[in-house]
This record gives structure tokens, C-alpha cells and sequence, in this order.
């Protein structure tokens, strides 16, 4: 217990969100200390959850095999004040692929559910890929801590988003994140303006990791789950502070194609766009690139997305309301 303690010192922040200990075989678990609920959400962080499912899966695979795809589902809210169990089942065990299903469970129910194949290392004749955006590179551009410590020392800001805005600063989030095109100012973030469903950011893990490819796409994964959802609100610039107003947004399944080795504490860009929405329901798919270019990873997401009308127009958004939501930023 003693050497575990001293290893998780030594650990970064997203080592320790994605720590498991084994209970026996195909079985593992967490500590409610080392999970995050995210301010105003209705449970744990998804892309938490997913990083532990396949930390688990990997444990229980010959290392010659990596992960190259996953999909899963969001069945119940994660409680952060709770241990997760991740339950694995070896479905196959091949020459070239194998196959495991993860189970989270709390309360003796499933929260969440998750496939995955890995593949051994195999060279490919054809190859070809979507050319990476032609964006500024990180270094010319701000993170949000940045972003946000600006907009909370700004005299103008009103004290209820200056208190929201340093609850997100302290927050433990493992992640650097540099927004290609940031808002101009905090009020475009409560009360955007309609634009096109389509965003990108830089993004890396906060410290040194591990060279291990599995390390990394744990990582990929926990981090996959930012931002990608919300992309689907963009073309209604619906907020919590807006009427309509946003009433729910949260992930229902998400699938993951890993394509080639990557670091995560090296940046890689996230471009996200979205494709449908309807049926309370938003559509949205995600390519990552290192910063040379080469697409490293692909993503696919829907999520709940709810608005409602509110009688009598904006003044009919409660200040109440509007602090218990706070806006996405």
C-alpha cells in the first residue's frame, strides 16, 4: 500500500484519473478520490469513465495487440463520492485481433458499457487520410486558463461569472487546451451568435507520460469526450443564459478508430463538426492530428440535446437558473 501511495505522487494528473487497482482477475476499481463531477454536471466526467474501461480492457491483453477501435454506451449518471467497478470479459483471443467487453457498475447496476479490438502491429500497402486543417499552431495561441483568468480579473465582469469562472480554474482538469477560435469575450460565450457546427482546438496532457501506445490512448480517449457534443449547439446558440434555453445536453454513446501511434503530452489538434441534430439528439464526428499532420485517431458521438422555450424572452431565465447551469465555456 505504502509503494502504491509513493507511485501515485509521482503520478500526473491524468495518470491518477486513470488509476486502477485489481480487485482479482478481470476485475478492477477506483477511488472516489481521484474521480471528477465536473462543475453543474449531472454526474462524472464521461471521457473519465471511458479512459478507466479501457485501462481495464488493456490489462487483460497481450501487450502485442493495441486498440484500434472501441464504441460504448452511457447508460447511467457516473457518482463521483462512490468506487467504480470495471468488470471485464475476454471475448476472443486471435492470431491478429482480439476482443473485450468492459462493464462499469456502482450500486450493483451498469453505468456504462463498452466494446473493444486490438490489433497486432500490421503493415499496410494503401494508406490515405483527410489533410489537417491549415490552422495557427499552439504556441500562437491562448489556453483557456489564460482565457479565462483574463475574463475573471476583467473589472467589467459581473462578480456571479467572476466566482463561476474561478470554480473552473480550480477545477482538476488533467488537459491544456487552446481553442483555435476562442470567444472575444465571456458575453459571446453566454449569448453566442449562430455559427457554423464545426470547432477546433489544440489539446495535450498536463506533464511528462509514460512511452507505452496504451498509456496514450487511454489518455486520447478520457479526452475525446471534451467539447465534441457541444459542437451540435453551435448553430442554435442555445446556453443556459438564452431562449431558448438549453434545458440538457449529455453523451449517449461514443466510438473511438485509433489509426496510428501518438503522445498525448505532445499536442495533437481536435477538429470536431457536427451533421444532424433532431429528435433531441445531436450528431457529431471528430478528426485528430499531431501537429505534423498525420491523422492519428477519429471520433463519433451523440448526445442528448434539449431546449426549451421560456415565456416572456430572455428576462424569463432566472438568475437562479442561470447559476445552477452556467454556461458551457
Amino acid at each position: 500500500m505504502e509503494k502504491e501511495t509513493k507511485a501515485m505522487a509521482l503520478q500526473t494528473l491524468i495518470e491518477k484519473a486513470l488509476h486502477l487497482t485489481r480487485v482479482e482477475d478481470n476485475l478492477y476499481t477506483t477511488t472516489p478520490e481521484q474521480q471528477w463531477r465536473p462543475l453543474n454536471a449531472r454526474g462524472m466526467f464521461g471521457g473519465q469513465i471511458i479512459g478507466l474501461s479501457l485501462s481495464a480492457a488493456v490489462r487483460t491483453v497481450d501487450p502485442k495487440f493495441s486498440c484500434h477501435s472501441l464504441h460504448c454506451y452511457f447508460l447511467l449518471p457516473g457518482d463521483a463520492s462512490i468506487p467504480i467497478l470495471f468488470a471485464v470479459k475476454r471475448i476472443r483471443d486471435g492470431r491478429t485481433f482480439a476482443t473485450r467487453s468492459v462493464v462499469a457498475i456502482q450500486r450493483g447496476k451498469a453505468i456504462f458499457s463498452l466494446m473493444c479490438s486490438f490489433q497486432v502491429v500490421e503493415e499496410s500497402l494503401l494508406t490515405h487520410q483527410y489533410p489537417m486543417p491549415k490552422v495557427p499552431m499552439p504556441e500562437e495561441l491562448e489556453s483557456h486558463a489564460d482565457i479565462f483568468t483574463r475574463w475573471m480579473n476583467d473589472p467589467k465582469t459581473p462578480a456571479i461569472a467572476q466566482k463561476h469562472l474561478q470554480l473552473r480554474l480550480q477545477e482538476p482538469v488533467p488537459i491544456e487546451f487552446r481553442p483555435v477560435n476562442p470567444a472575444k469575450a465571456l458575453l459571446h460565450v453566454a449569448l453566442p451568435k449562430k455559427q457554423e457546427p464545426r470547432q477546433m482546438v489544440w489539446m495535450r496532457a498536463k506533464g511528462n507520460l509514460p512511452a507505452e501506445l496504451a498509456v496514450h490512448q487511454c489518455v486520447a480517449a478520457y479526452t475525446s469526450d471534451h467539447y465534441l457534443v457541444n459542437t451540435a449547439l453551435l448553430p442554435h446558440a442555445v446556453t443556459a443564459y438564452t431562449n431558448p434555453q438549453l434545458s440538457m445536453i449529455a453523451s449517449l454513446d461514443h466510438s473511438i478508430w485509433f489509426h496510428s501511434p501518438f503522445r498525448t503530452d505532445d499536442w495533437l489538434l481536435y477538429e470536431m463538426e457536427s451533421t444532424r441534430t433532431g429528435s433531441g439528439r445531436g450528431l457529431c464526428f471528430s478528426r485528430v492530428f499531431t501537429r505534423d499532420g498525420v491523422m492519428v485517431m477519429s471520433c463519433a458521438q451523440e448526445g442528448v440535446v434539449r431546449a426549451t422555450v421560456k415565456e416572456g424572452g430572455l428576462s424569463a431565465v432566472k438568475p437562479a437558473e442561470k447559476q445552477k447551469s452556467g454556461p458551457k465555456l
